[in-house]
């Protein structure tokens, strides 16, 4: 048997099993006992494995060196304490951009960077969150040298408005594919499944520079999971794309990779796809697509350049890329219309495609 506390004690202060006890004020309060999350995120593991290495590392610099990273630190903020700046030594500002450096596979730097770099404000059109699709579009491309890193919360309550304390780092490198930001699959390698309707979740973006470590102003948003039915290539804005993922796999799918995309706004086709026939003498490659990918994906006929056979001995070829439906299948085809016929064809390159 586990003896609770009990307002009978009035200086009773501790833990008995999952209660803990504190006097305030002459009041006894009686809550919960709170329990560490335990989970480590893939770049909190990085964090916690080079934070020690960084650290010593610092030790090891020249007398320049270390002035010149006081001098950084001068020029830094930490981070905010009742709307003061809090100040930083050369080492914490050493520790803190060569940890944010290990996050995005760079290495360690021992000189200290230049300051006066301003790292840009992470800018986007829309973003929505359904159970499949997290994503941001209409962002901001900027230069080679700065990636974005994306942090989230897991499921949280409806009602909960200040969540941005549980985010963890779910990808430290995105970079804007035709200005979307997708973050289905990170949330999902890290998280460990998938958004819950009716659930909140709290988002942050923000740019690194990759040469220095240094990071922009977040931008942080939240909003609650919304069924998959609710975000629509109308409402949101969503680019019509097929992939790997999309496919039906059957003993007639002849697709090693493909990919199928609209530019935002066109009917500009971009197709990168890759097929084998095997035994099957066609001169064209076949992939059927789930039902969901085709009631978003428009019919088309799009014509496009490739090549033909194996490594070595390639041939160029042009083909025909539709994407049609026939009884219950729904087929995307890429068809051989011109060039050396053979079982293996690389189909790459952008066309206007046609609907029909």
């Amino acid at each position: 048997m586990i003896a609770k506390p009990s307002i009978a004690f009035n200086d009773f202060a501790g833990t008995a099993g999952d209660v803990t006890s504190r006097s305030v004020h002459g009041r006894t309060i009686l809550s919960h006992k709170a329990y560490q999350d335990k989970t480590k995120t893939p770049a909190q593991a990085v964090s916690r494995n080079a934070l020690a290495k960084i650290s010593r590392a610092y030790k090891q610099l020249t007398d320049s060196q270390m002035r010149a990273w006081e001098t950084l630190a001068g020029h830094l903020k930490g981070a905010s304490l009742f709307g003061e700046a809090a100040s930083m030594t050369g080492h914490n500002a050493f520790v803190r951009l060569n940890s944010n450096r290990a996050y995005i596979g760079e290495d360690m730097l021992t000189d200290a960077p230049a300051w006066d770099v301003e790292i840009p404000q992470v800018r986007f059109t829309d973003w929505c969150i359904s159970e499949d699709y997290i994503c941001f579009t209409g962002v901001e491309d900027e230069a080679e040298r700065y990636l974005l890193v994306a942090k989230m919360s897991d499921a949280q309550s409806a009602g909960i408005s200040a969540g941005y304390g549980k985010i963890v780092i779910i990808s430290p490198d995105k970079v804007p594919d035709w200005g979307d930001i997708d973050l289905t699959a990170a949330f999902s390698s890290v998280m460990g499944g998938s958004p819950i309707n009716g659930k909140k979740y709290f988002i942050e973006l923000y740019w690194i520079d990759s040469k220095t470590g240094i990071t922009g102003i977040p931008a942080r948003v939240s909003g609650i999971c919304q069924p998959g039915s609710q975000i629509s290539g109308e409402t949101f804005g969503r680019r019509i794309a097929v992939h790997d993922s999309d496919l039906i796999r059957d003993e007639y799918d002849h697709m090693h990779n493909m990919s199928v995309e609209f530019a935002p706004g066109s009917t500009i086709c971009t197709v990168d796809a890759e097929y084998n026939t095997g035994d099957y003498n066609v001169a064209s490659g076949k992939a059927i697509i789930t039902k969901e990918m085709s009631d978003r994906f428009p019919n088309f006929r799009a014509y496009v350049a490739g090549r033909r056979g194996a490594a070595g001995n390639y041939w160029p070829c042009w083909y025909e890329v539709n994407k049609w439906k026939w009884g219950q299948d729904y087929e995307m085809n890429f068809s051989n219309r011109g060039g050396l016929w053979n079982r293996v064809g690389l189909v790459f390159g952008t066309s206007p495609a046609f609907q029909f």
